[in-house]
């Protein structure tokens, strides 16, 4: 996969001099050493570093399952609402079956709400933890059932779909309805539970029945079973008594010629 070409060095001093020219911000030395293990881990990944700056930080990678992510960090000191991050960054995660829906953010692109194990550490090295976690997507998703939602929907299934959660999907729907969307939910999920006793009662009369059903089949087959036994062994012994018939009255023809 193409790489974009980046003017920074990986030594601490080169990429420090490169940040000089921003005045709002400076990279702690941690930091600067967390962005230098990131450009290491970008050559010998499926990432690509996209954009590299004082206050922010945007890599694309490819998964085993063919899906693109995109991971874009912001110092909060430029914007201020992401949904993770520590150490005054920020990130967002998103997610979509062709890499020019993720640089598009087009309406089959959609928000993966992940983070990494910890987030105190600087954000090289949470970068660095989501991209080996993206670049082994399948067997992350083993683990992680929101990734292996995604992976499953179809891309026109994505059109709909703005944010895979934890406990939910969020759908373009629910955005634009607010929360009467829920409400509606607890309406019906109240009334479910209501009749729930019921519903569960009679799932249970029905698998009964089922049960009765299949062992009076099981029954029926047996004896099927043991008829057509019956008839094949009666036809056996028949025409073994034609063929010892037509033995005999061969011999006894031969006997007459001699």
């Amino acid at each position: 996969m193409r790489k974009v070409a980046l003017s920074f060095a990986l030594d601490i001093d080169s990429i420090s001099s490169a940040f000089m020219s921003q005045k709002s911000y400076r990279m702690s030395e941690p930091e600067l050493r967390s962005v230098e293990m990131l450009q290491g881990v970008v050559k010998t990944t499926s990432a690509t570093l996209v954009l590299l700056t004082q206050t922010e930080i945007k890599v694309r990678v490819r998964g085993e399952s063919k899906r693109w992510y995109e991971i874009y960090a912001v110092h909060q000191g430029q914007h201020a609402i992401f949904p993770h991050g520590d150490n005054g960054w920020n990130y967002t995660v998103n997610a979509g079956r062709r890499e020019d829906d993720i640089v598009n953010a087009n309406q089959y692109c959609a928000q993966l709400c992940l983070h990494a194990n910890e987030q105190n550490l600087p954000i090289g090295d949470q970068i660095v933890s989501l991209i080996l976690s993206l670049s082994n997507d399948i067997q992350t998703a083993m683990e992680i059932p929101l990734l292996a939602q995604f992976i499953v929907c179809t891309r026109q299934m994505l059109s709909n779909i703005m944010i895979f959660q934890d406990t939910m999907i969020v759908t373009e729907e629910m955005a634009e309805y607010g929360l009467d969307w829920l409400e509606e939910e607890n309406d019906e999920e109240e009334m479910y539970h209501q009749n729930n006793e019921y519903e569960h009662q009679r799932m249970i009369d029905e698998m009964h029945c089922l049960e009765d059903f299949l062992e009076l089949q099981e029954e029926n087959d047996k004896a099927l079973d043991a008829q057509r036994e019956a008839i094949e062994e009666k036809k056996r012994k028949r025409d073994e008594q034609l063929t010892d018939f037509w033995n005999h009255v061969a011999d006894k023809f031969h006997d007459n010629e001699s």
